[in-house]
């Protein structure tokens, strides 16, 4: 009896820790909301570290969205709203550092007939953008200044 008791209670526990079918389960300090709201679509938690990685990547990124043929939605992020001082700091060295991919990035998504529009539409200037993410679904993340 006491170790169906010891069970019920433990099951019990679970099912309240663990999210309902259907929900995501990400702590509400790391839900997106620097993400601009008037985008379409949640990419999860962005970070810093996301952003700095996709600087690094721009090269590679660039080659991808000249290919890119079909976006399901755009996601804008303003660098500036979830970086600290210091943060800011790396990026500016950062962006430096990787002036020629960001360019490439930027000459990239001009090209795109189809993801400029997208841009053009959530008034995103081209030479604002410092990094892009493509998601396997076809959603853009754009970086921006």
């Amino acid at each position: 009896m006491r170790h169906s008791l010891a069970i019920a209670i433990l099951l019990g526990g679970a099912a309240l820790a663990a999210p309902a079918a259907g929900e995501d389960a990400i702590a509400p300090s790391t839900m997106p909301a620097q993400i601009d709201p008037g985008t379409t679509a949640s990419t999860g938690s962005i970070d810093f570290a996301t952003v700095m990685s996709s600087i690094q990547a721009s090269s590679s990124t660039a080659t991808a969205i000249q290919s890119l043929t079909a976006v399901k939605s755009v996601n804008i992020v303003k660098v500036s709203e979830i970086a600290s001082k210091d943060e800011m700091q790396k990026l500016d060295q950062a962006e430096k550092d990787n002036q020629a991919d960001i360019t490439g990035v930027q000459a990239a998504i001009m090209a795109n007939a189809l993801l400029k529009e997208k841009l053009d539409a959530e008034n995103v200037d081209t030479s604002s953008i410092l990094a892009a993410n493509i998601a396997a679904d076809g959603a853009v993340t754009v970086f921006v200044r």
